[in-house]
């Protein structure tokens, strides 16, 4: 009532508006407003771009839902070719014929906002070479960030700021609204696809990425990185959908739900909701916060996407190229799940979800490479201090520094392996085996035959000799269950074991195997032929079983990723490996998974 406050929006359930379409944009900024009106009696005309993610093809949603400026960083302008001195004042920008006001943040002020003394703060506020110091910037600095609780309320920085502002006649604080108003634009501007630099470093594959923070380091030694800079953008965000597999899945699933929505179910309040929350950006990215690596967030986007798939599709079988790769993927339905194959990957199965848990079993993350992993030390982390989360050290214990491994394919389940006889659990878990065959992530041949879907490949065992092979898989998908039916097929007998792997993703599970019982932080091997698993957390109960006695090796696998707190060692999934000796040409594997829901806790 003061007009103390600008209230601005931004899609309602925060999504990268550039990643989603254009309908679901328009949607969730016209519900952000609206929730402002309702709730605050604002008709807010300013937007906070999620991530700063800038895309031109945007700029038509943000007119089309009656945004009359936006705010993005400095970095933005700069790889236009604009300086430093020149973004103090707001630009306009068009998109046939029409125009939208945009700020720029000015980076300095973002680093020395709150993290400086607040006289080195205004000290830059007045020294600047122009009338508008722009600053917008996440409240989660402002005491969630490690120590900065301390350091904005408890040490005082937020009051003493606030009172230096008001005592001081040379600053005067305004809306970006009233500048607008009261002040022309600087000029015209197109600004290129971009978000904050840090963000290009983030997105590039990781060994580019090592390369771009090797780069500007030497600059910066070199003293020249602010003249070099603006040439400077490293990758966009889009790219997290190359970068990890996962995330695209993820993705393109929302996507593929979009179009079903708005198109057949548009009046459906209940599914376009969970579809908007499955938008949120959280969890389709990973920077110095946890982002995807954090299994939760991964969690409630699928958790999303069950419960708007679950009202809108019937059972069927779809060949789709559902992830936009150019290849085809295979979609089986039933009332109770949902299973999602990729024959060019070694048709392998990418989404098992079970709808009466909003479920994906599939949710599983490979464990990669990734830039910052480069200097990890093994020690102790001193106790004290206070680090920036850009300055966080990479030292970690024994236990972190043993789970540092790499996969050489994807997280996915229904893989065949051929291993060595003597194949031990810790050669599974820390990826020490030999692969004698070429069935893993390689192309598969598929037809549908009836309800079932077979998939086959001509491949071989690579040993001291070369050995013809063919795998056959036939898969059918039944209301509560899973069949899958192997054969490998050799010319002569061999010595070395066949194996098949499963990974899944659990919460709080109890794996039970010849009435013993471990959770999931453990691993243990057994010959049976059944492997159950109780999920409270997630609501369902999963019996894997196979037709004839085999070795089961269960074990955990778990990811090294950064976050703002150091680094964290985050379970990722379980990994079921079932094994057997080839004792004849034609080695069968039947398996049976089987899904029952307990709601007990979840």
């Amino acid at each position: 009532k003061r007009r103390q406050i600008e209230l601005v929006v931004s899609g309602f359930y925060e999504p990268v508006l550039a990643a989603i379409p254009e309908c679901d944009r328009i949607a969730q900024i016209k519900k952000s407003i609206n929730y402002v009106r309702k709730n605050f009696g604002y008709n807010a005309r300013g937007l906070w771009l999620t991530e700063r993610v800038w895309e031109s093809e945007i700029i038509s949603s943000l007119i089309n839902s009656g945004i009359k400026y936006v705010v993005v960083d400095d970095f933005h302008f700069i790889a236009a070719g604009k300086k430093k001195e020149e973004l103090h004042g707001y630009y306009v920008t068009e998109s046939e014929g029409r125009t939208l006001g945009i700020f720029p943040i000015d980076e300095n002020l973002r680093y020395l906002i709150p993290f400086r003394p607040v006289e080195e703060a205004l000290d830059y506020i007045k020294h600047i070479p122009g009338e508008a110091a722009i600053i917008f910037d996440d409240g989660e600095k402002f005491g969630v960030w490690p120590n900065t609780y301390e350091w904005v309320y408890e040490k005082g920085w937020l009051k003493r700021f606030i009172e230096k502002v008001l005592e001081d006649d040379d600053i005067e604080t305004i809306h970006f609204a009233d500048y607008m108003k009261s002040t022309p634009p600087l000029g015209r501007i197109y600004l290129p696809t971009a978000s904050y630099f840090e963000m290009g470093e983030w997105s590039l594959p990781q060994e580019a990425a090592l390369q771009f923070s090797q780069l500007i380091n030497d600059l910066k030694e070199r003293g020249e990185f602010d003249k070099y800079k603006q040439f400077l953008r490293g990758g966009i965000w889009r790219n997290f959908f190359v970068k990890y597999e996962e995330s695209n899945n993820m993705h393109k699933k929302m996507i593929y739900l979009s179009k079903r929505i708005n198109t057949k179910y548009s009046k459906k309040k209940k599914l376009k909701q969970a579809l908007y929350r499955a938008q949120c950006n959280d969890a389709y990215w990973h920077g110095v916060f946890g982002g995807l690596y954090l299994p939760h967030l991964r969690r409630e986007i699928y958790k999303n996407l069950l419960i708007a798939e679950s009202e809108i599709e019937e059972p069927y079988i779809e060949i789709e190229d559902i992830n936009c790769d150019g290849e085809k993927e295979i979609l089986l339905r039933s009332r109770k799940l949902k299973l999602s194959l990729v024959p060019h990957y070694g048709g392998a199965i990418f989404e098992v979800s079970f709808f009466p848990a909003l479920y994906n079993l599939q949710d599983t993350l490979t464990r990669r490479f990734e830039h910052y992993h480069k200097g990890i030390r093994v020690g102790k982390r001193e106790e004290g201090g206070i680090r920036s989360i850009h300055e966080l050290e990479k030292i970690v214990d024994e236990k972190v520094a043993r789970e540092l491994v790499y996969d050489w394919y994807l997280r996915y389940s229904g893989f065949f392996h051929v291993f060595d006889k003597d194949i031990k659990l810790d050669d599974l878990r820390y990826m020490k085996y030999r692969e004698l065959g070429d069935f893993v992530n390689t192309p598969f041949k598929y037809k549908i035959e009836g309800d079932s879907i077979v998939m086959w490949r001509e491949g071989g065992v690579y040993d001291e000799d070369f050995q013809q092979a063919k795998l056959l898989k036939r898969i059918r998908l039944f209301e509560d269950r899973i069949e899958l039916v192997y054969n490998f097929i050799v010319d002569k007998i061999t010595t070395y074991q066949g194996g098949l792997e499963f990974n899944f993703k659990f919460t709080d599970p109890e794996f039970i195997m010849n009435g013993k019982a471990w959770k999931k932080d453990s691993s243990m091997e057994d010959n049976t032929k059944e492997l159950q698993i109780i999920d409270t957390g997630a609501g369902f109960e999963m019996t894997l079983m196979i037709e004839k006695m085999a070795h089961f090796y269960v074990f955990p696998f778990y990811t090294i990723s950064q976050s703002e707190s150091g680094l964290d060692m985050v379970y990722q999934g379980t990994s079921i490996v079932i094994t057997k000796d080839m004792v004849s040409k034609n080695t069968e594997y039947k398996v049976r998974i089987i899904f029952k829901e307990d709601r007990k806790d979840a």
